[in-house]
């Protein structure tokens, strides 16, 4: 039974090693295609030079990262992909393929974030911290990727909780205008430091979608405040 790896235009089958683009098939060098194949089962992570070296050519392999950068031009090369994405460079690190669903989905917001923070919910109660959402009325749908959508948030959920004090306050508020849909979670007493949030703005970044984050002090305390922008040209209201 074939095993087919979906993403955007792309169409990989591991078992024939067939790779399609739009329907048309791309032809790839066997290096190609398992330098396509590692980063494609490795989505959203950051691949070492070392490990995609040693997965591809094995731990034998002279360590010449030179080698690797010309393969993977020519993957980019017929992939149509640039320097700038799909597959992002690293530096000093090694790359990265984003998340990206083939397609787009209806997400149900209000559901979705009240589902993400039941998830939570044994660690809220634990710090005894309360949630509360104030979304803009009428827009009870907005069409993006729902699992990058989740990642981001956990990730976002994970840092509040690793820096907030017992009886924290969490607030999630939206705001619509005609260009994006923009969603807004701050969280009282939390204050990580600038490398904790610079880092979760890098890996938001990689996920594709618009992020801001940062932290203020108020009279009431620290706060810490994330916001994501989703854009509304396909979304429905």
């Amino acid at each position: 039974m074939p095993n087919i790896i979906h993403y955007a235009d792309l169409q990989v089958d591991t078992t024939t090693r067939q790779t399609l683009q739009s329907g048309k098939e791309v032809t790839l060098t066997d290096t190609e295609y398992r330098l396509l194949l590692y980063l494609l089962r490795h989505q959203g992570v950051v691949c070492r030079r070392n490990e995609i070296i040693e997965n591809i050519w094995g731990e034998r392999f002279h360590y010449d990262t030179g080698t690797l950068d010309v393969h993977l031009s020519s993957l980019r090369h017929k992939l149509g992909w640039t320097k700038e994405g799909p597959i992002q460079t690293i530096r000093g690190v090694g790359f990265i393929l984003p998340h990206k669903a083939s397609a787009t989905g209806i997400v149900k917001i209000d559901s979705f974030l009240r589902e993400l923070l039941m998830n939570h919910e044994e660690a809220l109660r634990h710090k005894n911290i309360r949630c509360y959402l104030s979304l803009t009325p009428f827009v009870y749908e907005i069409q993006t990727d729902e699992n990058i959508l989740q990642e981001i948030f956990s990730s976002i959920f994970s840092l509040f909780l690793q820096h907030a004090p017992d009886k924290a306050r969490w607030e999630i508020t939206s705001q619509l205008t005609l260009r994006e849909y923009t969603l807004t979670a701050t969280s009282t007493g939390s204050c990580p430091d600038f490398a904790e949030i610079n880092t979760a703005r890098q890996q938001a970044a990689f996920l594709g979608i618009p992020i801001r984050m940062g932290n203020t002090h108020t009279p009431e305390g620290p706060v810490m405040g994330v916001e994501l922008s989703i854009p509304m040209e396909d979304n429905k209201s």
